[in-house]
């Protein structure tokens, strides 16, 4: 029962990753220009955030962290 129950566990998952794989397209330039933006924008935020805190650490303790 354990080798019959593997093959139509993997069966099925191949019938949907088959599906979704027709059902998915490749992103178009604009898609990959804008999600690149969000990123490098995301990480800048992130990086100042960080900057900030460090600095008002460094200001509080009058040393580095």
């Amino acid at each position: 029962m354990g080798i019959d129950n593997s093959r139509m566990g993997s069966a099925s998952f191949y019938k949907r990753a088959l599906r979704i794989m027709r059902l998915a397209k490749k992103p178009d330039r604009s898609e990959v220009s804008l999600v690149i933006k969000i990123t490098i924008a995301g990480m800048a935020i992130l990086g100042f955030i960080a900057f900030v805190i460090r600095f008002i650490i460094f200001v509080l303790l009058g040393r580095e962290l």
